[in-house]
């Protein structure tokens, strides 16, 4: 069959649409991403992508999700941000307790974005590229989710409508004190900030990922003094 490459998630491996199905190149992360994605779709969490096993080159094989990630809250419908927040609070009460969370609270997506996301008519339906999932804590996924989605130091988006994203993302999640959420998008800016800076320094990587983290080593260390700057306004909107 017709193999169609597919662009739009935060991944560098090589991922390809056929028919119905995706083939996901497998990384250090597959074999728990497949048990978890089983799990899920034991659970009935509707989500995420069904593992249906592995292809005759030894990629994995999910099943396909019809839509589009997004980059821009002009992207979004109206409710994105509450129906995100519930996505991953589901995601966490699913997965609290179980074996696969190894002892912590839960298991977490690890890189729930805005690029890992599908979305339809503005709404998102399921999250993406789940190498990155492991057994975590809720508030460090949290974090990252809500940076990612209501941050956006360089989009023109005033910031007092970033924070009512942020307490809209918040408030379909459920409770969380306001500033123990800020505190945790500052130590998920500052981990990209510590990793891609050594990535940058890494004279074995190739060019085009020197230059991947340059980016996001600028794009974590600008979000990072937003939030910093419009604390007070961002507690203000999460009270």
């Amino acid at each position: 069959m017709t193999e169609e490459p597919l662009t739009g998630g935060n991944n560098a491996l090589e991922v390809v649409r056929v028919g119905d199905t995706v083939r996901r190149a497998r990384d250090a992360g597959a074999a728990f991403a497949a048990r978890v994605l089983t799990q899920l779709e034991a659970a009935g969490y509707p989500h995420a992508p069904r593992h249906l096993g592995i292809d005759e080159r030894g990629r994995d094989i999910l099943s396909f999700i019809p839509g589009t990630t997004t980059d821009h809250p002009a992207q979004r419908a109206p409710g994105a941000y509450a129906a995100g927040g519930r996505m991953l609070r589901e995601l966490h009460e699913v997965t609290a307790g179980h074996v696969l969370a190894a002892g912590r609270e839960c298991v977490i997506h690890g890189d729930p974005g805005p690029f890992n996301a599908i979305f339809r008519e503005g709404l998102p339906v399921a999250f993406i590229d789940w190498s990155s999932c492991r057994p975590g804590d809720r508030l460090d996924d949290l974090g990252y989710m809500a940076w990612t989605w209501c941050i956006l130091s360089q989009g023109r988006v005033p910031p007092v409508e970033q924070a009512r994203q942020l307490r809209e993302l918040r408030d379909g999640y459920g409770p969380v004190e306001p500033g123990r959420l800020l505190d945790a998008m500052v130590r998920a800016q500052s981990r990209i900030v510590h990793a891609e800076a050594a990535n940058v320094d890494d004279l074995t990587l190739p060019p085009t990922r020197r230059r991947h983290a340059q980016a996001a080593v600028a794009w974590a260390t600008a979000d990072r003094e937003f939030v910093r700057r419009h604390r007070t306004l961002l507690l203000s909107a999460l009270r």
